[in-house]
C-alpha cells in the first residue's frame, strides 16, 4: 500500500499517528515469539511501518539500510556520554525519530525537512 509523501509538519504527524496504530497491531505476535511488543520498543518497527507506507520492499539491501540508518539514529540519539534526548522515556518520539530517519535513508527527506518535521512533532506530542 503506497501512501502519498506528506507535504507539511501537520500531515507528517497524522501519518506518524497511523504509523504508531499501525506498528501497535503487531503486539498480538510478541506473545508468539515471547518478547512483549510495548510501546516503549515500538521504535523498532518505524522503519518497517516506512517501507509498508511508501510501498517498498521489506527486504533486501534497501530495507536493510533503512532499517540499519533510524535504529542507528536511535542509538545516537540516546548516548548518555553524548546526546541524551532522553527517547528511553519518550516512547513516542522514539517512533517519530526512527520513521523520520526511515525517509530520509530513502532520500525522501533532506535533514532541514527531518528537522522541522521533529521539532513540530515533539511539541504537538508534548501538549
Amino acid at each position: 500500500m503506497k501512501r502519498p509523501l506528506p507535504r507539511t509538519p501537520t500531515a507528517w504527524l497524522k501519518e506518524i499517528k497511523l504509523a504508531i496504530a499501525d506498528a501497535a497491531e503487531a503486539e498480538p505476535f510478541g506473545q508468539a515469539i515471547g518478547e512483549a511488543i510495548t510501546l516503549a520498543n515500538l521504535f523498532h518497527l518505524a522503519p518497517h511501518v516506512c517501507l509498508k507506507f511508501r510501498g517498498r520492499r521489506s527486504t533486501g539491501k534497501v530495507a536493510d539500510g533503512v532499517i540499519k540508518t533510524a535504529l542507528a539514529n536511535y542509538v545516537v540519539n540516546s548516548d548518555p556520554n553524548g546526546i541524551d534526548h532522553n527517547l528511553g522515556q519518550r516512547p513516542l518520539m522514539a517512533f517519530v525519530l526512527c520513521y523520520v530517519s526511515a525517509h530520509m535513508a530513502l532520500d525522501l527527506l533532506d535533514e532541514q525537512q527531518a528537522e522541522e518535521i521533529l521539532i513540530y512533532c515533539e511539541k504537538k506530542l508534548e501538549e
